[in-house]
């Protein structure tokens, strides 16, 4: 059985992406980072596993992995193929399309409106920025509720790696303190991702 470590901070929603896949596949790993300064970029031992100081990263018998979306395509590719990972290329197609909207179109407006509303200090805060992210964030998320119109998970029927980082990207725009527009697709998804006990446990924590 090949040795697996997470590292990473607990509050990160990419170490959280990464932490999710792995209660998925139900593999056992160890986790360096939850209750550990190596789990802030910051740190200098951490530099030595990932010199770009980003987290997570996953060490699977000695080989590091970076990004957090590669992390989750390669245990959905190892460890769950045909579920996880889609046989179907098409379904694939639309799996990764997801996650690289995550990364591509949700991040930036998130991560302003996020820092904005939960990490800056209220004297300190952009308002005028956070408000255009927030229509933006809006904007984004009309997308998904459209795309979830006549599916039940992003790239169908069936949950898949897709979803991880789509749903990662839901609870944090569900827990922020937004008056949001009407979602009806996508409020019934993000029910049905709460059926999971994984994103119970490792998404749907405290924003900090």
């Amino acid at each position: 059985m090949a040795s697996v470590t997470l590292y990473g901070r607990r509050t990160s929603i990419n170490v959280q992406k990464a932490l999710w896949a792995l209660h998925e596949v139900k593999l056992d790993f160890e986790w360096v980072g939850s209750d550990s300064a190596i789990g802030w970029p910051s740190n200098p031992d951490y530099m030595q596993i990932n010199p770009n100081a980003r987290v997570p990263s996953l060490a699977v018998d000695g080989v590091i992995l970076h990004q957090s979306n590669v992390i989750v395509r390669y245990l959905a590719y190892v460890h769950a193929r045909g579920t996880l990972w889609p046989e179907d290329p098409i379904v694939r197609a639309h799996s990764d399309a997801w996650m690289d909207w995550q990364q591509t179109e949700l991040n930036g407006n998130m991560f302003t409106v996020f820092w904005g509303l939960i990490r800056t200090p209220p004297e300190k805060r952009n308002m005028a920025e956070i408000g255009a992210a927030t229509e933006r964030l809006h904007g984004n998320f009309r997308v998904l509720d459209s795309a979830l119109k006549d599916r039940r998970y992003v790239a169908g029927d069936s949950f898949t790696m897709g979803d991880i980082p789509a749903g990662a990207g839901l609870y944090r725009y569900m827990a922020l303190p937004l008056d949001r527009p009407s979602l009806p697709n996508a409020q019934s998804y993000y029910k049905r991702l709460q059926e999971r006990a994984a994103y119970r446990s490792d998404i749907m924590i405290q924003l900090s």
